[in-house]
């Protein structure tokens, strides 16, 4: 059977094909693709910024669809079942996984960087997806396609969110409000907190102001980390998330942050770099820094659930709504920052 798919040869080389499409397997549950969200993280593979990428690559990881067929041995899904695929099967038992690591697996990828416990095929900009059934979780009923495609970088907020103290009355800056921004403001409202949002775009700024922040403000201003200093009186925001990738805003972090706050870097930076830090800036102010990577399986459950039930709001994030075969646009548009969230529809209509 032959299906569409999307290919990277390169920087910037991003090809639809026809392909052969996966084949089920024992324990494999084959899905019609509906929508794929477009991550960062294949950006950087598009534009190059990934220096030990290799090449062809097929990106994709944000999708979610229906069953086509299941394979005999798989018993929790059948034929017209919709379903969210997530590519963090753990096995449990590994050192990071009994510390409660379960992101960081050692089991999952081997010395070579061979997958052990295979999960999904990548891919998801493509007709037809492939996973194993424990790497699936039933879309509930009231979730469209486009909200159901957010939960895996939901769950990697939640990841992030979890590593960051946040009490109720706490509040806590988001250092760009992108797509990822806006929904760790929205998970740090949910725990009670006052959130700042800061950003160069006065739209994001806008959205983050309509989805219920507190306060917004331009982060090239000079003063930007005096006003957040001035909206706490003085103190510094208990926590300070950095949502984007800049030297700049995760220095800025260190200086907005009160004494015995928080700084959490949750995006990753590239191309990689350092950052010059006085380390008695972190001494003498008390500080945690910290960081998150990816997210584990109830992670990505309680996502769902935090969608199902309104909590985090995510339709007003979507700009852009792109067929298979204009999957260039849509990562033209990402890599550019003409829009907020970039969506590919895989199969059917947009």
């Amino acid at each position: 059977m032959k299906m569409k798919a999307a290919i990277l040869y390169g920087p910037r080389d991003l090809r639809v094909e026809e392909i052969e499409a996966p084949v089920t397997g024992e324990n494999g549950v084959l899905i019609r693709i509906r929508v794929c969200g477009i991550c960062p993280s294949d950006v950087r593979y598009y534009s190059g910024d990934k220096r030990d990428a290799t090449y062809p690559w097929r990106p994709g990881h944000e999708w979610v669809g229906e069953v086509l067929e299941a394979g005999p041995e798989v018993e929790r899904f059948q034929p017209g079942d919709r379903v969210a695929a997530f590519f963090q099967v753990v096995c449990g038992m590994c050192r990071n996984c009994q510390r409660g690591l379960f992101n960081l697996c050692l089991t999952r990828w081997g010395p070579d960087g061979d997958e052990r416990l295979p999960s999904i095929k990548r891919g998801g900009f493509a007709e037809i997806g492939w996973a194993v059934s424990d790497a699936l979780e039933h879309i509930p009923d009231n979730l469209s396609w486009d909200e159901a495609s957010f939960t895996e970088p939901l769950a990697c907020c939640y990841n992030g969110i979890k590593r960051t103290p946040i009490s109720a009355g706490d509040t806590v800056a988001i250092v760009g409000v992108g797509p990822i921004g806006q929904l760790l403001a929205q998970l740090a409202r949910l725990r009670g907190a006052r959130v700042i949002a800061l950003d160069l775009d006065p739209e994001r700024l806008a959205l983050a102001k309509q989805l219920g922040v507190s306060e917004t403000i331009v982060a090239s201003e000079p003063n930007a980390v005096q006003q957040v200093l001035d909206l706490t009186h003085g103190y510094g925001a208990d926590a300070v998330i950095v949502a984007v990738g800049s030297p700049q805003a995760e220095k800025s972090a260190l200086e907005m942050v009160c004494q015995g706050g928080c700084v959490s870097f949750f995006a990753g930076t590239y191309p990689s770099t350092t950052i010059p830090v006085d380390p008695n800036l972190i001494h003498y102010k008390q500080l945690w820094v910290t960081g998150s990577f990816h997210y584990g399986p109830g992670d990505f459950r309680t996502a769902l659930d935090l969608l199902s039930g309104g909590q985090v709001q995510v339709t007003p994030l979507v700009s852009h709504r792109l067929p298979l075969d204009e999957i260039v646009e849509g990562f033209e548009i990402v890599a550019n920052r003409r829009g907020r969230k970039a969506l590919i529809h895989c199969s059917g209509e947009v």
